[in-house]
């Protein structure tokens, strides 16, 4: 077994293992093993990185069994990247859940979201649809705990979500079987290269791809599937919320991504000139344009929401129900015969078509900078929720003042997130619309354009009164000071560190932005064209 190979089983592993063990010790010990697994999980994610960006794809059959009786992991540059931001967010996140007990809102923390970072990597490694649908249940369920931890107030929404969850597994599930039974396979492979040989399969193809992706629409909060979103994070721990948006919703996102271009086959289908492929065609365009659609509707709609909240929190959710929408907008160019000619080849097989593959990495570049932006984001904005007992805009004017490295934490995430020069958000809306203007899908542009001003004009609403000077009496700021001494007065060195996770991230996400050319690399590797 090579180093790779080895890491690629110990990423999913180790923090199961580590969930199990965290069961049985005390809180202390809890975070120092969760730290500890942390480290250990970059280490491994590190070592498949370098195996793929030398060009190689990572492949381990477990107990020796080959696919399709044994569980196959597999790790191409999709993979390596979705990795990578589940190790450095969930490192960063699990750092700052250890300064500050109080943001994990109760030492279950621990064995939950250990359990569930195994859960994500499983998504991110898995060749089989099964062992990938296993990987969803892991992460819905667990994250649906991490979200009830938050106190009462939080039961509720995290029983909604719950529901939702189990409804999209549903689905998800249902196109499983639909695939075996047309394909006869459960692995990714093997499946898209029997479906594609087989003509009479593709409308079960077709049919489960539907049910598919509604159920993975649900999970990702895609507008107007996105109202358990918004009182999930509003009442989840400091430290959930972060890994709710940054890493959860992308489990849902890979799997689309997965499906679309390397488990359906797109080109038999469109290519094929009898009546039922022609159906088949048109309701394939026909789920893309809508998917678009809503991405481009949640674009629009999640940002004007996000400008009308008077609180921190609920403001950072539409946000993220708007940069969802971005991550659809590519589908419609996937499917254009004028965007690039999709040949028949076996599998999933797109032409190297410069449209194709720049939209494609254009939106997991977008992925990519919203998961280490927004986890930021959510970072600074929990902890000021915790040190100021609320995250009422108007309430945390000045704040500033008092915490200048949280406010230029959020001020360097929302250059990420608006799109700004040098960020990764810059590089992938640069991709996607180069991309759009090849095929002249002019209204992908203005979309772009529109959601970029709406983005800088909610984070500037979020942001700027807490540089703003308190207009309160005097004796009112007094007091706001006296408790605010009086929150951090348990460990005021202890509160100052808890700042720095936020602000590291801040910081990853303008550098992210100089790593743009070996992201287009990586995508490169195991690519379906």
């Amino acid at each position: 077994m090579t180093t790779a190979e080895f890491s690629l089983a110990g990423i999913v592993l180790l923090p199961l293992l580590a969930s199990a063990v965290a069961v049985l010790l005390g809180s202390r010990v809890r975070a120092v093993l969760g730290i500890l697994t942390a480290l250990l999980i970059c280490g491994l994610c590190t070592a498949v990185l370098i195996q793929t960006a030398a060009g190689g794809i990572t492949e381990l059959a477990l107990g020796g069994y080959e696919a399709p009786l044994g569980i196959r992991l597999r790790a191409d540059g999709l993979s390596a990247l979705f990795l990578c931001l589940s190790a450095v967010v969930g490192t960063v996140v699990s750092a700052h859940a250890a300064i500050l007990p109080a943001s994990a809102g109760h030492p279950g923390f621990w064995p939950l979201w250990l359990g569930c970072w195994s859960g994500l990597n499983a998504v991110f490694v898995s060749g089989d649809l099964f062992n990938t649908y296993v990987g969803l249940e892991l992460v819905g369920l667990t994250a649906v705990a991490l979200v009830a931890l938050g106190g009462r107030d939080s039961w509720m929404p995290a029983l909604r979500y719950l529901f939702v969850a189990v409804l999209g597994s549903l689905l998800f599930l249902v196109g499983v079987g639909l695939i075996l039974a047309a394909a006869g396979t459960l692995d990714m492979e093997q499946a898209a290269q029997q479906l594609a040989e087989t003509p009479e399969a593709h409308a079960a193809a077709v049919f489960a791809l539907c049910l598919m992706s509604v159920g993975l629409v649900l999970k990702l909060a895609l507008m107007p599937m996105h109202r358990w979103l918004i009182p999930a994070h509003a009442g989840a721990p400091g430290a959930v919320s972060p890994l709710l948006s940054a890493l959860v919703i992308k489990a849902a996102l890979f799997v689309i991504l997965r499906l679309w271009l390397w488990v359906m086959p797109l080109d038999a289908t469109t290519e094929a000139e009898t009546g039922l492929a022609e159906g088949l065609s048109t309701a394939l365009t026909a789920l893309a344009w809508t998917l678009g659609g809503f991405g481009a509707l949640a674009v629009i709609l999640g940002s004007v929401m996000a400008l009308r909240q008077d609180r921190l929190k609920p403001l950072v959710a539409y946000s993220t129900v708007a940069q969802v929408g971005y991550w659809f907008l590519f589908l419609p160019l996937l499917l254009d015969p004028e965007a690039g000619a999709l040949e028949g080849q076996p599998g999933t097989t797109l032409a190297e078509d410069a449209v194709l593959s720049g939209a494609l990495s254009g939106s997991v570049a977008l992925a990519l900078g919203h998961g280490v932006a927004k986890a930021g984001l959510f970072l600074a904005a929990g902890l000021l929720k915790e040190l100021w007992g609320t995250d009422e805009i108007e309430s945390l004017r000045g704040a500033g003042r008092r915490h200048p490295l949280l406010i230029l934490s959020m001020g360097l995430c929302a250059v990420g997130l608006i799109g700004l020069p040098i960020s990764l958000g810059f590089t992938g809306k640069w991709h996607l619309a180069t991309s759009a203007v090849a095929a002249e899908h002019w209204w992908i542009i203005a979309v772009l354009v529109l959601g970029t001003l709406l983005s800088a004009g909610y984070l500037l609403r979020g942001i700027a009164p807490l540089l703003l000077q308190d207009a309160k009496d005097p004796q009112d700021q007094e007091h706001d000071a006296a408790q605010d001494a009086d929150a951090s007065a348990e460990s005021p060195r202890r509160q100052r560190l808890a700042e720095v996770p936020a602000f590291v991230l801040g910081l990853l996400t303008v550098l992210t932005g100089f790593l743009a050319v070996g992201i287009d690399a990586l995508m490169g590797v195991g690519a379906p064209w």
